[in-house]
């Protein structure tokens, strides 16, 4: 950056006129160092963490040596949830300054926050603490934080508490310490009379009022919260905490035209900046209305161009309505401003994780991680990604990193989630799904994790557990945790199919169906849900009536092809229930003429050509297509044919082609699988295919029959029965008829490994 150097030095020559003015440019570039601290203190006020990063890195390249940038630097990658770099920039601060008390004691806590914690380094700051000044209440409260690690007795702990209020019984700050000390314990009583406390000992500071109402927000007690609230912005109107936290208790409370008004109150606060009014974009995305954070969004880009995070949310808004031209629009934009910003890398990322290129976006996601080794959300993605290909060792590695370097980040949790479902481990899911809930229902809003936060993963380790019960059978538990899950997110079309799967497999169907009609009144793009309610009108017999739905679905969805692909798709299945086989063609073309790359369409439409013996002729038809527009659908739709006529070298070769275009087609590395395990290939190549098949598919029944039979060539029984009996699962739960191959298959298994009474 140009700061590095003082502008002023341009108007004088390289000649001996430097040296005499030399004092006074030194002094300006103080002053300009001086001058971006300030401006950083400035923002950090306002929680404009991003901006106040921006100035305080700008002060530290105009001067690194100066202890308050990096002091600055600290607090704002702190709120944005940077932890490991926050940690360093604390280090930088203490070496230049060890009179900051303050980055001491916040220094000595993160150590307590480390994996194993590191308590003798937190100690030595302590003691440093208190040498400096016995009455730095920090220090007091570091000391606590040390007990409470090493699990000393609670009255030690308490105690030491007690001492920090002795020195200023005013002191809000403290009483929050204490509160939240008790949470921990689950002793909310006390956590309760410790914030009366505080609010009694300090009434004209809104600070113990906001985290008294925050508490019992999440008490679910809101009508008492809503009171505490109108006391602290009443209190200091003009706090923005005070004003935030009030706009998320109304979004809580579903109020939401208060909650507008709130965010709209916060505007003028900020003096209608920019950082406001993308938190109010922000609330509408959360409460569902996009149109109104796009509209939010482009009047900021408008009015403030340069502001480059409205670009990266209404980038992700679209990310998650599927649009990915506009989406690669605000990546044109923020390319153009900067190639190598990385947030916007970032964004690329999951955009081609949404499109099936797992690869490209791990690319992106290294370029990131290449500059910041640390950075927590590229963590994430890259997990994400390679368990999108079924690396779950990779991911692993990945998730352990962010818990070392951001253990705070609750969020990691769903990753391990997720990777125990890749892997098919049900009971590790079940264990992942408790550990996240325990976490979070210890935890304590806070800057980063706020109520809204919290609640939404509560919710989502609710659904992981239901979901996971509900695969173990386990019905009346599953139940409890998936009607919880709906009652808190009332209006989530998810919630709604989640339940209405369980009631599918306890065969209460009438139920079931309610529930996927309220989840498509919800929400018009579930396919889960008009899938979920087709299949029980063709158990019934209803087949004209599941036509007329999905045909109202498909007047609804005009112009999403990809939905509408997927909706032709499920037409030709009831039209396969009806053995109409011209009209399922029908529609399985009309699925791939809308989305080319709808794979469960072309092997549908491949079983028909092989049904009616038309190899020769499909397979002449898409060597055609495919020699005009290489495509991993075609080939895989190529090898299918192939091996319907047991040309298994050329079906081989067709797959591999698909997988060389896009490594992640599901049904090509399935198919391949099956074809390397049946003629005595390499089964540890065998068992990746097949294992990113599942990874990609989760849902599919053939992946896990395929994985199964891999895992019986190698000898691997338990885990060969394990994976075919969930493929039967999937099947019953689908409400189709079960493959009887896959029972055949779990009998063999179980008789090769001894396992007769299960036969």
């Amino acid at each position: 950056m140009r700061l590095r150097e003082c502008p002023n030095s341009r108007l004088f020559s390289f000649t001996a006129t430097i040296l005499v003015f030399a004092s006074v440019l030194l002094s300006a570039c103080g002053f300009s160092t001086s001058r971006l601290v300030a401006k950083g203190e400035e923002h950090l006020a306002k929680r404009k963490f991003h901006d106040a990063l921006m100035q305080f890195r700008a002060a530290a390249e105009s001067d690194e040596s100066s202890a308050a940038a990096h002091w600055g630097m600290a607090r704002a990658l702190e709120n944005l949830g940077h932890f490991n770099d926050a940690l360093d920039e604390l280090r930088k601060t203490v070496e230049l300054d060890e009179n900051n008390l303050h980055a001491k004691a916040k220094l000595g806590n993160y150590f307590l926050l480390v994996k194993p914690p590191l308590i003798s380094e937190a100690e030595s700051f302590q003691r440093q603490i208190i040498a400096k000044d016995p009455n730095f209440i920090e220090g007091h409260i570091l000391q606590a934080s040390i007990l409470a690690v090493q699990n000393k007795p609670e009255s030690e702990v308490v105690a030491k508490v007690n001492e920090a209020i002795a020195i200023d019984p005013t002191r809000a700050e403290t009483y929050v310490s204490l509160s939240r000390y008790y949470v921990t314990k689950e002793k909310y009583a006390d956590a309760e009379a410790a914030l009366k406390r505080g609010i009694e000992a300090s009434p004209m500071r809104a600070l113990g009022i906001i985290e008294y109402g925050r508490f019992l927000n999440y008490a679910n007690r809101t009508a008492e919260a809503e009171a505490q609230f109108t006391k602290a912005v009443e209190l200091e109107p003009l706090s923005i905490e005070a004003n935030e936290a009030f706009a998320q208790h109304y979004t809580i409370a579903k109020k939401y035209d208060k909650a507008e008004a709130q965010y709209r109150r916060l505007i003028e606060i900020q003096e209608n900046s920019p950082e406001s009014r993308l938190e109010l974009a922000n609330y509408f995305e959360q409460i569902q209305r996009p149109a109104d954070a796009i509209n939010v969004l482009n009047e900021i880009i408008e009015t403030t161009p340069e502001y480059v995070r409205a670009r990266y949310k209404l980038g992700q808004i679209y990310l998650v309505q599927k649009d990915p031209a506009k989406v690669n629009d605000q990546l044109t934009a923020l390319f153009a401003i900067n190639d190598n910003d990385t947030e916007a890398l970032m964004l690329r990322a999951r955009l081609r994780l949404q499109e099936s290129k797992p690869d490209e976006a791990i690319e992106d996601l290294n370029a990131v991680l290449k500059k910041f080794p640390s950075q927590r959300d590229a963590l994430y993605h890259v997990a994400q990604a390679r368990l999108a290909v079924g690396q779950v060792d990779h991911a692993r590695a990945f998730i352990a990193d962010i818990e070392r370097f951001h253990p705070n980040f609750l969020r990691v949790g769903l990753l391990k989630i997720q990777a125990e479902i890749v892997e098919g481990k049900t009971e590790g899911s079940l264990k992942a799904a408790n550990e996240l809930l325990e976490k979070v229902r210890t935890a304590t809003p806070n800057a980063e994790t706020g109520v809204v936060a919290l609640n939404e993963l509560q919710i989502k380790g609710l659904t992981a557990r239901g979901l996971a019960n509900l695969e173990l059978k386990k019905y009346p538990e599953a139940q409890a945790d998936l009607e919880l899950a709906l009652r808190y997110a009332p209006d989530s079309s998810v919630s709604m199919v989640n339940l209405a799967r369980l009631h599918t497999a306890k065969n209460e169907l009438p139920k079931a169906s309610e529930l996927y009609e309220q989840a498509m009144s919800v929400d018009a793009q579930s396919f889960d849900a008009i899938a979920g309610l087709v299949n029980i009108m063709v158990r019934n017999g209803e087949t004209a009536k599941a036509h007329a739905k999905v045909a109202s679905m498909i007047e609804r969805n005009a112009g999403r092809a990809d939905m509408l692909a997927s909706l032709h798709y499920l037409n030709a299945d009831i039209y396969a229930s009806e053995k109409k086989l011209p009209q399922q063609e029908n529609e399985l073309l009309q699925a791939i003429a809308l989305d080319e790359n709808y794979l469960p369409a072309y092997a549908a439409l491949a079983s028909i050509f092989a049904g009616r013996n038309e190899i020769e002729q499909a397979v002449s038809q898409f060597k055609t297509v495919v020699s005009k527009k290489p495509s991993a659908a075609v080939y895989t739709m190529l090898g299918i044919l192939e091996e319907s006529r047991s040309n298994v070298a050329a079906a081989e070769e067709h797959y591999r082609k698909a997988l060389s275009l896009d490594q992640n087609s599901p049904i090509a590395a399935n198919n391949l699988a099956w074809l390397i395990t049946e003629n005595q290939g390499n089964l540890d190549e065998a068992l990746q295919l097949a294992t990113a098949s599942v990874a990609k598919g989760p849902m599919v029944a053939g992946y896990y029959d395929t994985l199964g039979w891999v895992y019986f060539k190698k000898g691997l029984y338990s885990n060969a029965a394990k994976q075919v009996r969930k493929a039967i699962e999937l099947a019953e739960s689908s409400g189709k008829a079960v493959d009887p191959a896959y029972r055949e298959r779990l009998g063999m298994i179980l008789a090769a490994s001894g396992d007769k009474a299960s036969l």
